[in-house]
């Protein structure tokens, strides 16, 4: 069988109202074409057989007209050699509803002879395709007699199914076209049940019914569909936007019922495109939830309105509301979709109260001055009107595209400059509470950058602290002073102590050292706490040769020193790595060549001090 594409697009709509300006031009432009001679646009007709030149087709043809229609079924129908001029002719899109006394869940055909002027070469390499547009509920198509694709399954099977949103792109083989250039389309329709085809007809409905070359007819299909596909992702990222902002202050809570419809609203978007179909689920799930999101879509509406103009909702709205909810329950609940084709008719007439409460809400609360309600007055006008554009196209059966989410679109724009104006009104507030805590936060912000350069624990300066410091020396030393250097020093094992004697002891050992390395140095050299066990010291004035003396003073104190928490005495020792600052080097550099020097006194033995420039140890193991 030849390929079929899937439609992975938003539901394609064909809706081409016909205004009297436009049908008198059109008339005008057929009654020049017939009395002047000049060639018909698109295609042409010639007993019956639509003819089509072989450059129409490539580009892609619409194949509205020319279709002859039957109701009834015998597969003979699908035969090229049939004669169906008794047949009545019909344009797409077209719906066929059972009248008094035929079988409601009945077969149609639906057949078109198209007729090539001229052999298309352009076939050499391509595939000649048909985008098929809705088809209520189940279809076969047949070219040249032969099945060449289908969606549903129609009955005698055991589980016949209907499938009627899926567009297509079906694949023509070349040889559907016999040696006269003439390429029949036989198109066979299944209603479906008795409910929905006594509810919605049957038959190719709704969209594009195109002849074409298979890779532009896929192009075409996906950038019809884009702007449904950004409508409703639009709507699911204003929904999330708003919801933020409830998050971010709870006093909005108008922005949290508009943010769920707006999300709500994007789902059923969603669930009309033809995307959706990647997901790979059962029609009847699709189904489920584009009406779920119908039946949500009026009691979130009424909680954002009364919401956002600061009006309570009452005992007898709440059950209204509510209604609405155990509706789309029961829907849920329900298995298959003949409660919603059932019911369909009586809720749209149920929603009608809330779409005239809204306005009517609105209205008034905009003649009393509320800003809100001025700002959202138009837009939502706008959304009430395309709900009732949605209704009247179930109930009327039209062929127009559903218009809710381009409503709420419209909406939006209106609730974006809703939201500036809260917005400036909130900035000057704030402006206020600002001018009264700036004091209050800059001596707050001044405490806390103390604290962040100071380690809690021992009370030394910090990683952070002591780079300030030793960018100062470094600033004071280009500006002409002398040198420093740094030590790098740490506890030797001093793992095994918070091992052996727990972690509040090696707190007390580090806090004891910090208080040794402080008071064996002058008051003008910087102590930190480098990280960990790490300490590290900044002795201005000094050369690498004092640096060394110093580390060796501090390491007998500490080796002499015994430390003494809860009962428990010990003593410890420590690796010293020492090193002049070079004119030019980074701090990072520098210290980097005492932690070099540091880690060559760890693989000599630890409790010793080593000079990175000379390299040599300056203690006793």
């Amino acid at each position: 069988m030849p390929a079929i594409y899937n439609g992975a697009m938003f539901s394609l709509v064909n809706s081409q109202p016909i205004f009297p300006r436009a049908a008198a031009c059109l008339l005008v432009a057929l009654l020049a074409g017939v009395f002047l001679g000049l060639p018909a646009l698109g295609a042409e007709r010639a007993s019956g057989i639509v003819v089509l030149d072989p450059a129409q087709a490539q580009e892609g043809q619409k194949l509205k007209s020319g279709w002859r229609f039957r109701v009834g079924d015998d597969l003979a129908w699908a035969r090229p050699g049939y004669d169906d001029r008794d047949w009545g002719e019909v344009n797409l899109p077209h719906r066929w509803e059972p009248s008094a006394g035929e079988d409601a869940g009945a077969y149609s055909w639906y057949r078109l002879h198209i007729r090539f002027s001229s052999e298309p070469d352009w076939l050499t390499g391509q595939s000649l395709a048909l985008r098929m547009g809705a088809v209520l509920s189940a279809y076969e198509l047949y070219a040249g007699g032969k099945l060449v694709g289908s969606l549903g399954r129609l009955p005698p099977t055991p589980d016949p199914a209907i499938d009627y949103d899926r567009h297509q792109i079906i694949s023509l083989p070349a040889s559907a076209i016999d040696a006269n250039g003439e390429l029949v389309l036989a198109l066979r329709v299944w209603g479906g049940e008795h409910t929905v085809e006594a509810n919605w007809g049957s038959g190719p409905y709704r969209g594009q019914f195109q002849l074409g070359r298979q890779d532009r007819l896929l192009l075409g299909m996906v950038i019809d569909e884009i702007p449904g596909l950004l409508a409703g992702v639009l709507c699911f990222v204003f929904g999330l936007y708003h919801i933020y902002i409830y998050y971010r202050n709870r006093h909005l809570e108008s922005f949290l019922w508009f943010g769920l419809t707006a999300i709500v609203i994007g789902v059923y978007a969603l669930s009309l495109s033809q995307w959706r179909y990647l997901l790979g689920w059962d029609f009847v799930a699709y189904k489920k939830i584009e009406y779920a999101a119908l039946y949500l879509v009026p009691p979130l509406c009424l909680q954002g309105v009364w919401s956002l103009l600061d009006r309570p909702v009452g005992r007898v709205l709440r059950i209204y509301q509510l209604s609405f909810l155990l509706a789309g329950a029961a829907f849920l609940v329900t298995p298959g979709l003949e409660i919603h084709w059932r019911t369909l008719p009586g809720w749209q007439f149920w929603t009608l109260p809330a779409l005239a409460l809204t306005g009517w809400r609105i209205s008034q609360s905009a003649l009393e001055g509320h800003e809100e309600a001025r700002t959202l007055g138009l837009g939502a006008m706008l959304f009430i009107a395309a709900c009732l554009h949605d209704i009247a196209v179930d109930q009327f059966q039209l062929s127009d595209p559903r218009l809710l989410h381009w409503g709420f679109l419209v909406f939006v724009a209106f609730m974006a400059v809703s939201l500036a104006n809260r917005m400036t009104a909130a900035l000057g507030h704030l402006e206020e509470e600002v001018a009264q805590r700036t004091a209050e936060l800059e001596q707050a912000n001044r405490r806390l950058t103390e604290a962040a350069l100071v380690d809690p624990l021992t009370g030394l300066f910090n990683r952070r602290g002591f780079t300030a410091e030793a960018e100062v020396e470094i600033k004071r030393l280009f500006r002409g002073g002398r040198g420093f250097s740094v030590i790098l020093t740490d506890v030797d094992h001093f793992k095994s102590i918070n091992d052996r004697y727990g972690h509040a002891c090696g707190d007390h050992v580090l806090a004891r050292v910090a208080s040794l390395l402080r008071d064996g140095v002058r008051d003008v050299d910087r102590v930190a706490r480098w990280g960990g066990e790490e300490f590290i010291l900044l002795l201005p004035e000094t050369g690498g040769e004092g640096a060394a003396r110093v580390a060796e003073k501090l390491r007998e104190r500490l080796e002499e020193h015994l430390f003494d928490f809860q009962g428990t005495r010990l003593h410890i020792s420590m690796t010293f790595g020492a090193t002049e600052y070079r004119r030019g080097e980074s701090l990072d550099h520098c210290v980097a060549r005492a932690d070099a020097a540091l880690y060559r006194g760890k693989d000599a033995g630890r409790n010793r001090v080593v000079l990175d420039i000379e390299r040599r140890a300056a203690a006793t193991p």
